[in-house]
């Protein structure tokens, strides 16, 4: 047997995870200085990287938090709690320019590109 076909096998079966994820699905309308709470939980085996993205209108995804590391992000924080499968993120005060489309993901692998968030 030729050893590129049992490492591509091996590969494929490593990564054969069942991966669903599932955040907060109803647009939230917050007051200014009003806490918010944004929800998201998963169902998946093996290792996982969880983020949170915010797009504000008009620009790029910008990653704000992430569960390797980055936990904290312009008031917003989030904790990966595995006995739950959640990553809920949290911002005690809302402000207006938090305004924008927030996006949970998921991941079995990461690149060191992802370990810190953009910059604003």
């Amino acid at each position: 047997m030729d050893i590129r076909i049992v490492l591509c096998w091996m590969l494929l079966v490593g990564r054969n995870n069942v991966q669903s994820i599932n955040q907060t699905s109803a647009p939230q309308l917050v007051l200014q200085g009003a806490p918010v709470v944004l929800e998201c939980t998963y169902t998946a085996t093996g290792y996982l990287y969880l983020y949170w993205y915010v797009q504000h209108p008009g620009k790029a995804p910008l990653l704000l938090v992430n569960s390797i590391g980055q936990k904290e992000h312009n008031g917003f924080s989030a904790e990966h709690i595995q006995k739950n499968a959640s990553f809920h993120m949290e911002k005690a005060q809302a402000e207006l320019t938090d305004s924008g489309l927030y996006s949970c993901a998921m991941s079995d692998t990461v690149n060191k590109s992802s370990l810190h968030p953009s910059q604003n």
